[in-house]
């Protein structure tokens, strides 16, 4: 709430200041009237923020109150059920000693007997740490009691004014028991109260009124905590009365004094100070609920109210909060209580500290915003103005820049040309190896440099926005050949198998910028062939819907099955980021005429490491330094590539697996095309069928899409034996045979064996067997492959090339090689003929009459270079005909 009452008031605060000053017609207020103002909001918000924290703390407090009471309940209750459960076990004591040693003639329980028994119970009485069996003797029976027993009825009080001995355990230290009515001896203990056994429970004056009442009661009695013996631990004793008969619940005193056989005795034990021993029952049964270090609780004893007696627990505490249940011990004479701490003093509320802290920071923030903005509107105004100066300042150096650059760029560019073409015109001199080499050197880095150029110009008018497309038609076809063109030499030089793979769903002609479509090829493809050196770079087109779907290529294709059989990484991620690509694989955002394709370039290379894949895309930066000094480069290629992606309503994303490869995927929408204009047919390959032999079938996909677009009909076989039983069969007459190189090397002897056979079934067939080499380096290798009289195509494979090739083997068409019926062509229109060159750059003049005496030499019989334009008439006129010169006016 408050940082949305800060962004109102900040976007207001313009506002708010002019009418003001136009209220006051003031210039400016003065600064005192805004210091008392902030100091004013200060004070007023920092007494909210006091009331604020006192809120919050004490709802934090009573939150604290409601905690302590809920786990004081907790530890009561379960202190009451294990009190419950004692009781109840005492119950079933008294009914075991009432019915096996009252209720029998020879008595079936001894001492032996009854200490093992509540040895082995003792389990079932949590909170008692001794049992105790004391029997009702009258005095007319005392001498013949002694006798059987064989000790004497000792009393209690000798010990209790000395209730801590070493000896205290012997009977014959105890006094014996003064003549009364009737005594009440205990005769049967647990082995942790042995030490009782024949003192009389009704020698004491407290412990008389308790048996007393408890036989008249018919429930159990609680003494006084007191010092137990031996032990000097502070307990209680609980008596319960055992009768001889059932009593009915509404028996009256004197009825179940009449039935008292004796009484049971249970001692629980607790203590004083509250230690954490293991020996200490109440302290290993709130410990098994409480941990070590929430709460603290205490026992008291508060039948005397003024002075309650503290049974277990702490007296030291540092936290005053405290809770009290009162406990029932089912004594009603007798009141017990427990009192609940936390074990640490509490906290200051977190929530109030940084509620307030937030609330006092806010506001005084927002008051020194307001004051700052008053205070210094006037500097921003004259900031602002600044500003505006340098924007346009920088308006007219960003111009000036773009200028310099273009300039600059076609400045440098002009000598360029001229150096790379004296270059070239050097190589058709009489140079030996050396010089050739270092010809060719300098005339590749100065192709870099020019490149290098257009690259700089390219980047400068993207940051400037001048950068704009052309919308021409194009055969998309047609351009990725040109680009493969382009690379099969770097290729066939590195043994990389370089492939094309277009859909038949994406259109034959396309509407856009032809030039920049095929520059953002032209940049993937380098990048990636500079570090692939095994393997293969494919690149396939599709439309953005087939995507979503499963296409021929991808339905063929697996992380191994692919064009090379190198592994490379799921190109689904590549694309997985884009957001213009719909569940449906359409762009929502197109017009009905347009479409998006989507082009991906694979390579089994080196792969990008993951440090460097973040700053992939941006400008002037490359992979390392040492990437830097393996292959030049700008490191602005994928920045270009990628803003003319965006340019194109498309986007450009990569996944890469260092050691493995890496795919660029990027989309670009089009408009489509009339198809009529781009479909080249070739008459002569109508009606013919072709065989593929491929063993991979994404290869063997690549070789039949190339070969169908020459309007052949394809069949793939994956072997030679296959192709054999294919021909034998006759279903289908095969005008040629197109085998990869990889089948064909894989066994000699079933090659020739292949040739031999399709010999005897078809003669004419046999010429027409072709190899589909990606390489072939050895001399020895290719004179086998002419041995046989098998021709050769070399990959990457391109439409027009294997047109050509087709036509030369299979006789059909033009059968000649298509540079040299190029020259021909060029030197029978240029033969005889005289030609003027006019430019006002002496060194394009020389470039150009040396790249015209490549011809001239033979063709041309006269050459003159004219290099002002001022002679162009007067040269017109002396060396042409006047119809001739008109012509050329004109």
């Amino acid at each position: 709430m408050w940082l949305k009452l800060l962004e109102k008031v900040l976007a207001n605060s313009y506002k708010i200041h002019h009418h003001f000053y136009q209220l006051l017609e003031l210039k400016r207020v003065h600064k005192s009237f805004w210091k008392k103002l902030l100091w004013s909001w200060v004070i007023f918000w920092i007494v909210i923020c006091a009331w604020m924290f006192s809120f919050y703390n004490h709802h934090a407090i009573e939150k604290r109150k409601v905690t302590l009471a809920s786990m004081c309940v907790e530890r009561a209750r379960m202190l009451q059920d294990q009190f419950n459960a004692s009781m109840t076990h005492v119950q079933a004591i008294s009914i075991l000693i009432s019915t096996f040693h009252h209720g029998k003639n020879a008595l079936a329980i001894d001492q032996r007997t009854f200490a093992k028994y509540t040895e082995k119970t003792a389990f079932e009485r949590p909170l008692m740490s001794g049992v105790a069996y004391a029997i009702r003797v009258l005095h007319l029976e005392r001498e013949k009691f002694e006798r059987q027993q064989g000790w004497s009825i000792r009393k209690m009080n000798t010990v209790q004014q000395n209730p801590v001995h070493k000896d205290i355990h012997m009977p014959e230290k105890f006094e014996p028991s003064l003549v009364q009515e009737e005594y009440a001896p205990v005769i049967l203990a647990q082995d942790t109260v042995a030490h009782m056994v024949s003192l009389d429970l009704l020698s004491g004056k407290e412990d008389c009124d308790n048996a007393l009442r408890a036989r008249e009661s018919g429930k159990g009695v609680l003494t006084t905590p007191f010092r137990l013996l031996k032990t000097n631990r502070l307990g209680v004793i609980l008596t319960f009365a055992v009768y001889k008969r059932d009593l009915p619940s509404d028996a009256t005193p004197k009825d179940r004094v009449e039935a008292t056989d004796g009484y049971i005795l249970f001692l629980a034990l607790l203590y004083l100070e509250g230690i954490f021993d293991i020996e200490s029952l109440a302290e290993n049964l709130f410990q098994q609920f409480a941990g070590k270090k929430t709460i603290l609780v205490n026992l008291y004893d508060t039948t005397n109210r003024s002075q309650p007696i503290s049974m277990y627990g702490s007296e030291v505490y540092v936290d005053k909060l405290e809770h009290v249940i009162a406990l029932n011990f089912g004594d009603p004479l007798r009141n017990h209580e427990m009192r609940c701490r936390f074990k640490h003093k509490a906290p200051l509320s977190w929530l109030a500290i940084t509620t307030t802290g937030s609330t006092l920071v806010i506001t005084l923030l927002l008051g020194y915003i307001v004051f700052a903005t008053m205070n210094h509107m006037a500097k921003v105004q004259e900031e602002y103005n600044r500003m505006v100066e340098l924007k346009k300042k920088a308006e007219a150096a960003d111009v000036a820049k773009s200028q310099f650059l273009s300039t600059v760029s076609h400045e440098i560019r002009t000598p360029m040309h001229g150096v790379l073409g004296i270059l070239d015109i050097l190589l058709d001199t009489d140079l030996d190896v050396t010089q050739q080499d270092h010809v060719r050197t300098a005339q590749a880095s100065g192709k870099t440099l020019v490149s290098l150029l257009n690259e700089v110009l390219d980047q400068a008018k993207i940051e400037s926005g001048k950068l704009d497309l052309e919308s021409v038609p194009f055969d998309l076809r047609a351009i990725m050949d040109d680009v493969l063109s382009l690379f099969s030499g770097k290729s066939q030089e590195n043994g990389v198998e370089l492939a094309v793979y277009i859909s038949h769903h994406v259109p034959d002609m396309l509407i856009g910028d032809p030039g920049r479509f095929r520059q953002i090829i032209t940049n993937l493809m380098g990048n990636l062939i500079k570090f692939t050196e095994k393997g293969h770079i494919f690149v396939t087109v599709h439309l953005v819907e087939e995507v979503m779907e499963t296409t021929d290529i991808e339905r063929e294709a697996s992380s191994r099955n692919t064009l090379s059989g190198f592994p490379v990484p799921d190109k689904r991620r590549s694309w997985a980021g884009f957001k213009n690509i719909g569940q449906d694989g359409r762009n929502c955002s197109l017009s009905p005429d347009r479409i998006s394709v989507i082009v991906s370039v694979e390579d089994t290379g080196e792969g990008i490491p993951q440090e460097a894949q973040p700053r992939i895309f941006t400008p002037f930066v490359q992979v390392g330094s040492s990437i830097s000094r393996k292959q030049a480069g700008t490191g602005i290629g994928l920045s270009i590539s990628k803003c003319l992606v965006t340019l194109m309503d498309g986007e450009l994303g990569f996944v890469s697996i260092p050691k493995v490869g890496s795919t660029f995927t990027f989309t670009a929408s089009f408009t489509i095309g009339c198809s009529k204009q781009s479909k080249i047919i070739y008459p002569e390959f109508q009606c013919m069928r072709a065989l593929v032999v491929d063993s991979r079938q994404v290869r063997a996909i690549v070789s039949k899409y190339h070969v169908q677009r020459l309007g052949i009909q394809v069949e793939v076989v994956p072997s030679l034996d296959h192709a054999l039983s294919t021909i034998s069969i006759g279903n289908a007459i095969f005008s040629m045979v197109l085998v990869e190189q990889v089948v064909w090397d894989a066994d000699s002897a079933v090659s020739s064996l292949f040739v031999n056979k399709l010999r005897k079934l078809d003669q004419q067939l046999s010429s027409k067997l072709f190899i589909l080499a990606n390489s072939v380096n050895h001399s020895k290798k290719r004179d086998m492959l002419e041995l046989h009289g098998l021709s050769i195509i070399m990959k990457p494979l391109r439409s027009s090339m294997l047109a050509a090739s087709l036509q030369r083997a299979i006789g059909v068409g033009n059968k000649g090689n298509l540079r040299e019926l190029s020259s021909l062509s060029i030197s029978g229109l240029l033969a005889g003929r005289k030609i003027l060159v006019v430019d006002d750059n002496y060194v394009n003049l020389k470039v150009a009459a040396g790249a015209l005496k490549r011809y001239g030499s033979l063709m041309w019989s006269w050459l003159r270079v004219a290099r002002r334009h001022s002679l162009f008439s007067s040269l017109l006129t002396h060396l042409m005909p006047a119809s001739w010169t008109s012509k050329c006016l004109q």
